[in-house]
């Protein structure tokens, strides 16, 4: 039986960053925020008293630190849950994708309509390691939406993107272009 196989460790690291910018970016003016107290407080005293901009300014503080963790915490999971939704098998037959956590979703290619491979990397995938990868079936028009088709990762390791195309290349016997 064909192992079950992931995107890669980098495509973790690639929704990780993804996922957390917001929580960073709250936890820094968070942080801002707190060194910048006691002047937020002397702005906000002619509005309220000294004692009532006091406690709005550290419930102001409080609450951001408080969304910037909750925040990053929901970016981890987050990032977790779309790893582990998308995997693929390499069968002897054909090529099978399995994405979803709650309700899956199982396509099966078979090798021969596979007609190419491509990768392709942006500047910010290159410096992540990681691409996309489409492939190209039978009765598939390079011009057909993304969504449309069944073969892409829009995400997946560049190592395991070039093994992968290496060996269905392999098994369908065609050429890279």
């Amino acid at each position: 039986m064909e192992q079950e196989q992931k995107l890669g460790g980098r495509v973790f690291r690639y929704y990780f960053y993804k996922k957390i910018l917001l929580g960073i970016v709250l936890l820094v003016i968070s942080v801002i925020a707190l060194s910048f107290k006691d002047t937020l407080v002397s702005v906000t005293t002619p509005i309220f008293s000294a004692n009532a901009a006091n406690n709005i300014i550290n419930y102001l503080v409080i609450g951001l630190f408080s969304i910037s963790f909750i925040a990053l915490l929901g970016g981890v999971f987050i990032s977790w849950l779309d790893y582990i939704s998308c995997t693929f098998i390499l069968g002897d037959l054909s090529f099978v994708i399995k994405r979803g956590i709650l309700s899956k979703k199982i396509t099966t290619i078979p090798y021969k309509q596979i007609q190419d491979i491509s990768i392709e990397q942006s500047f910010s995938n290159r410096m992540m390691g990681v691409c996309k990868l489409v492939i190209l079936t039978a009765g598939n028009d390079n011009n057909d939406k993304e969504d449309e088709s069944e073969g892409i990762f829009k995400v997946i390791d560049i190592d395991v993107a070039k093994n992968l195309q290496n060996t269905i290349l392999q098994k369908n016997n065609i050429q890279k272009s």
